[in-house]
């Protein structure tokens, strides 16, 4: 069964099914700009000591600030590491995008050996990001993405979704190449403990009245529960009706039954990428929070509990 529901990779960029040359990928998405490091200075006109400024050549916009010993790299040299393990994996890019004007770009390309749990299709997929902030460490993670209703969910391993596998932009940048076959290898070891851990979830049953009592706390961050008074008529309503629509997820979204942990697991990513989504929401931050950030971790912690 094929989804009626957007990827939030296609969402937020460029979709590249069928794309095998990196040249292709970068100037398709628009990644294919340069970067320039320029000194920066004062209202006064007086140049800031030790500090630059990184924007692009094409049409100046400032993407962040460094210091002396950053090292600019480009997409196309940062990108080759990973395109040469793509082609030696056998792996195929499927999309590419970009966040503020380039601060942050990505490519995704997927992997092979599909797993299923229950009558669910997932596949593997590998991703690059690379920063032009002068902040953040180039970075590779992996994640899956549920077949039937494009819900995606990140590696479960604590260290590679902290920091991912990175790679600073110092003169030792070259070592990229070394970096990109670990990087591919954890991906591959983070997807089998992913399916394992998902296949418990499936063979757990879970009641109404405990679906119910784990949305509750879902939605309260798993904190423990306690009265609040204070809160008012119309917070107390929300959260009912967020805790009601999640139970309706679990008993009727995409494949679910209303049966074991496994419905409350795909409750609850369904809920995150596709019922919560306001429809002037980023979609490229969006992407980039299912990976790393503020999503990623509801669904870490949520997944956390249901194996408990």
């Amino acid at each position: 069964m094929i989804s009626k529901l957007t990827s939030l990779d296609e969402r937020a960029g460029v979709d590249l099914t069928g794309e095998r040359d990196i040249g292709n990928v970068l100037n398709r998405s628009g990644l294919d700009f340069e970067v320039e490091k320029v000194p920066m200075y004062t209202p006064e006109g007086n140049e800031v000591s030790d500090k630059y400024l990184l924007r692009r050549t094409d049409n100046k916009f400032v993407l962040g600030t460094c210091g002396k010993r950053y090292n600019v790299v480009d997409n196309e040299p940062m990108f080759e590491p990973f395109d040469k393990i793509v082609k030696d994996t056998g792996a195929v890019y499927e999309s590419a995008g970009m966040l503020n004007h380039g601060k942050a770009c990505w490519v995704s390309a997927r992997l092979g050996e599909d797993f299923t749990i229950r009558d669910d299709a997932y596949q593997r997929r590998v991703i690059m990001l690379v920063y032009h902030t002068g902040l953040s460490r180039n970075s590779y993670f992996s994640y899956q993405n549920r077949v039937i209703c494009n819900n995606m969910m990140a590696s479960l391993n604590t260290a590679s979704r902290k920091n991912g596998i990175g790679i600073k932009h110092t003169p030792t940048w070259e070592d990229n190449l070394h970096l990109a076959i670990d990087a591919f290898k954890q991906s591959i070891s983070n997807a089998n403990m992913f399916a394992k851990s998902i296949e418990t979830l499936a063979m757990t049953r879970m009641t109404k009245l405990q679906a119910a009592r784990f949305a509750l706390r879902f939605f309260n961050d798993f904190k423990p529960m306690k009265r609040e008074k204070s809160r008012t008529d119309r917070s107390k309503n929300r959260n009912h009706s967020k805790v009601e629509e999640l139970m309706h997820l679990f008993e009727q979204g995409a494949g679910n039954e209303g049966k074991t942990r496994y419905d409350m697991f795909n409750a609850v990513t369904e809920y995150l990428d596709h019922a919560s989504v306001r429809k002037n929401v980023n979609t490229g931050r969006r992407f980039l929070s299912n990976l790393n950030g503020l999503q990623a971790g509801k669904k870490r912690k949520a997944v956390k509990e249901l194996l408990a």
